[in-house]
């Protein structure tokens, strides 16, 4: 037997949303379905479930045969065969039990085995679209509490389900057959039973959806919060994030209850409607047994299967609730599984060729939201063996380019060619074969640091490992840990710096030899010592390879062979690094901007008087006047995640980036970040605080880590009194640029 579920074969209504919604009778048709994926473990259980409803209707029949034949007629051999009788039933009976027992307990873990491979084997051929818009809670859901749910309602929920109805069914028929007058009264008040719990169902359906939305939001909340804990703390968060919580706690209390109670409202109606069918044919029974339509036997056995049915009522009760839940969860999981693969494979797709040639864009358009567009019509050709560097401030499109590049979108107009070959009519394993990657969100899993390599080339060596971290630099350090190569990371590879990380997805990188390695801000976590070493080693391992770099840092790709500038999703400019400078242009302007900048060994930072001068309001300062300023300037580090300032702080400090980069952000609509742009090498802000006391309007926080190197306003002030003129440049600027922030923030609001 196959170990795959089957697909429902009930059709299924969607949502808005795209989550499956299916009746409570459909849930029960598709639990089958998944039962009878193992065919002859569910017959045996089925078998089961049979033998125990004939033990259960054997018993109340007997009683007819044990009361008016056997004790009236004092017949002491019929007694013994009928005790015979019921002892082999009941021995049946326990034995059907076990088997029902390991059979269910056997087909629940296969399908929760089963749905939870093909729930991960989806997820991976998802797009990083996807789980951006994905909360992780309601995915990690999926795999814990609704898996566990759907597994309680095959084991439980569901064998408990089908025998008590059958129960009911035949014994209803049974009754007939006995005294059809009773049966009658038994039928007239049955449709109390299936229709008591009807005003309740829906609502513990809705209440029970709600809560376990709310439920796997809270399990996303948490783990954000893990994730997240040191910017929490370093922005006192804590207390905000804590009621965040315990609105959410509250809304799931109320949404709970409900649930809970409508459920419980099931059982308890239906309970009470079988009451009264019970008093009900146990008073006209002992009426007809009184006029003498009824032996005593005859009335014991009809109270018995009477008895019968109350009992797989109150069971049935008990059932429901859980395949409700199991439902609820089950349409989540339809969701899950319904997601389809952001780029899968067409029919005719064949294995690419190992690039001999070149990559290339031909007139490649790309947006991520229709109107927003961020590619706009772009032609690069990337010659094999090559060294290839593709540069642009922030929204400039590079990153955009290397994703394309990469397959993880396809152009929404235009071709991506390897070779000729447009990545549309290759598989994507074979393009992956031949690639390798590098990214600026170093991704470690938490194993040790040998198996976190070895994800690279799953079948390289222990010696291997050893020698790509060489090359990247690591293998010293990995040394001095005390489990050496078998130390555990951690999550995220928390356990280790930001530079620790990144050479060991550079050693991973390395370790599978590619044809192609791409390079996304690969040494952005690095300081410049390492950053230096690494772009040596990556210079002589990848001589034979073609190297694709995004970065904003241009001291390393000096010496590549081509290098590509964009701006606004167009490539503005492209040659190497003397030919771009000759030009003059965009590329020129950029290096100018992160030159003149000298960091030590031990991350001290200072500035060239050049440099300075290409800041617009010192331009006019005299030499001397410049050298001051160099003076004054204080280096000061940022760790990735860290705050320079806060919105609302008071403003004191100028600031000039001298390695890093940073995001800035104002918060809009409570507590809501709100992006406004990425601050790189030689970038500057906060010239307001120069000049007026006045509290910062954004936020600006390190992406990596980062050093920059500021000026108060106490030191400027003494600056001015050498230059008189000094304050008026620097008013124009800050007013200017002030200007151009407060448009970006009401953008942002706007947006």
């Amino acid at each position: 037997m196959s170990d795959q579920t089957a697909a429902p074969k009930k059709e299924n209504s969607k949502s808005a949303d795209g989550e499956h919604k299916t009746s409570f009778w459909g849930f029960i048709g598709q639990a089958l379905g998944l039962a009878f994926t193992y065919r002859l473990l569910a017959s045996l259980v089925a078998l089961a479930l049979l033998v125990q409803i004939g033990f259960n209707l054997l018993m109340p029949l007997s009683y007819r045969y044990i009361f008016d034949k056997a004790i009236v007629n004092k017949d002491m051999p019929l007694l013994a065969m009928l005790l015979g009788i019921l002892a082999v039933g009941f021995l049946l009976n326990a034995g059907a039990g076990l088997m029902q027992d390991f059979g269910t307990a056997t087909i629940g873990s296969r399908i929760s085995k089963s749905l939870q491979e093909r729930m991960f084997a989806n997820l991976q051929k998802q797009s990083t679209d996807f789980f951006s818009k994905t909360p992780q809670g309601d995915i990690v859901a999926c795999f814990g509490p609704d898996v566990m749910a759907i597994e309680t309602a095959l084991v439980r929920g569901l064998p408990s389900f089908c025998m008590r109805l059958v129960t009911i069914v035949t014994s209803l028929v049974l009754l007939f057959v006995i005294e059809w007058r009773l049966a009658m009264v038994a039928l007239v008040l049955m449709p109390m039973i299936a229709f008591a719990p009807k005003p309740f169902g829906p609502r513990a359906r809705k209440f029970g959806r709600s809560r376990d939305d709310l439920q796997s939001g809270n399990a996303g909340l948490v783990q954000e919060n893990l994730l997240n804990h040191l910017t929490i703390r370093t922005f006192n968060l804590s207390k905000y994030r804590e009621q965040q919580f315990g609105d959410r706690l509250t809304r799931l209390q109320e949404d709970d209850f409900r649930a809970n109670f409508f459920t419980s409202m099931i059982g308890r109606s239906t309970n009470v409607a079988a009451g009264f069918l019970q008093i009900g044919v146990l008073g006209v029974g002992a009426i007809l047994a009184v006029m003498g339509f009824l032996t005593t036997g005859l009335l014991i056995a009809f109270i018995g299967l009477l008895l019968n049915i109350g009992g797989a009522t109150d069971n049935l009760t008990q059932a429901i609730p859980l395949l409700v839940q199991g439902m609820n969860s089950y349409s989540r999981i339809q969701k899950l599984l319904g997601a389809q693969p952001a780029l899968p494979d067409s029919p005719t797709a064949t294995a690419l060729p190992a690039i001999q040639e070149n990559l290339k864009l031909q007139g490649v358009e790309f947006a991520y939201q229709a109107d927003h567009p961020i590619l706009r019509g772009v032609d690069i050709e990337i010659p094999a063996g090559k060294t290839v560097a593709i540069v642009g401030g922030s929204g400039s499109g590079k990153s955009t380019v290397l994703s394309l590049l990469m397959r993880l979108y396809d152009p929404n107009k235009g071709k991506i060619l390897l070779d000729n070959v447009d990545l549309r009519d290759g598989t994507e394993a074979s393009l992956r074969a031949q690639t390798s990657v590098v990214l600026q969100n170093t991704a470690l899993f938490d194993t040790s640091i040998a198996e976190n390599i070895r994800m690279g080339r799953l079948d390289a060596t222990d010696e291997e490992i050893v020698a790509a971290a060489k090359d990247a630099g690591i293998h010293d350090l990995i040394e001095t840990f005390p489990n050496g190569y078998q130390s555990v990371v951690g999550s995220q590879g928390g356990s280790l710096s930001g530079g620790q990380r990144q050479r060991i997805a550079i050693a991973r990188a390395l370790l599978r030899n590619p044809r192609i390695l791409f390079l996304d801000e690969a040494t952005s976590a690095l300081d410049a010592h390492t950053e230096a070493e690494i772009g040596a080693t990556l210079d002589a391992i990848s001589a034979d390879w073609t190297v694709v770099s995004v970065t904003h840092r241009f001291t390393h790709i000096t010496n590549y062979d081509l290098i590509i500038v964009m701006e606004k999703g167009l490539v503005m400019e492209s040659g190497t690094h003397e030919e771009l400078l000759a030009k003059d242009g965009r590329y020129a302007m950029l290096w100018r901007k992160q030159s003149g900048f000298t960091i030590t060994d031990d991350g001290k930072a200072s500035v060239s008087v050049e440099r300075l001068r290409g800041i617009p309001f010192l331009s006019e300062c005299s030499d001397e006047v410049l050298q001051k300023l160099s003076k004054s300037l204080v280096s000061e580090s940022f760790a990735a995640g860290k705050p320079v300032f806060e919105e609302g702080e008071p403003g004191s400090k100028f600031y000039i980036v001298a390695r890093g980069k940073l995001e800035n952000y104002v918060k809009l609509e409570g507590d809501k970040e709100t992006p406004l742009g990425m601050l790189d090498d030689g970038d500057y802000f906060g010239e307001m605080a120069l000049i007026r006391p006045v509290p910062r309007t954004w936020s600006v926080r390190a992406v990596v880590d980062s050093t920059c190197i500021s000026l108060d306003r106490q030191q400027f002030m003494e600056l001015m009194d050498a230059d008189p003129k000094l304050k008026e440049a620097v008013t124009t600027t800050a007013y200017e640029r002030a200007a151009e922030w407060t448009q970006a923030i009401m953008e942002a609001a706007d947006a």
